[in-house]
């Protein structure tokens, strides 16, 4: 699999930027109150992000062991099934947490441009935001950790 392109993740960032700033415009202008994103959710998000580091971590020390040239055993390599599905769990993490961000950075928005008295919904959205970057850090950090190994003499060109 290729690395994710960025502007698969704008595009994203994009659809979750417009929903955060319409629904927040929506629900305001029917009456009802601000959609906060709960407690649970700001502490679940940076967790799935140390989550999937540490899923991808083996695959990483493995690949760098491979690229050092050193006579002996190779190291063990893990489970090709297991790397696969920890790529693609990756990729998943990467793309919802740029959507989560930009529904995070769309409230934000609207709290910032139309809101009267943000004070109390600024924090949790802003909280929501930077856990929303860092799932994306992490998902991001775990595709990287899953590359191929490069052969030892790739780079001697």
């Amino acid at each position: 699999m290729r690395s994710l392109p960025p502007t698969q993740l704008l595009l994203f960032l994009a659809i979750g930027l417009v929903a955060g700033l319409s629904s927040s415009q929506l629900a305001t202008g029917l009456g009802y109150s601000f959609l906060v994103s709960p407690n649970s959710l700001l502490l679940v998000l940076p967790l799935i992000a140390i989550a999937i580091y540490i899923a991808s971590y083996p695959i990483y020390r493995y690949r760098k062991k491979a690229e050092k040239f050193e006579p002996g055993p190779r190291p063990t390599r893990p489970n090709p099934f297991f790397a696969f599905r920890v790529l693609v769990v990756a990729r998943a993490v990467a793309l919802t947490g740029s959507l989560f961000a930009g529904w995070h950075l769309g409230q934000l928005m609207w709290l910032i441009s139309f809101s009267v008295a943000p004070v109390g919904l600024v924090v949790p959205t802003l909280l929501g935001l930077l856990g929303s970057a860092s799932m994306l850090g992490g998902g991001l950090l775990a595709e990287f950790n899953c590359r191929a190994p490069k052969d030892p003499g790739e780079g001697a060109e």
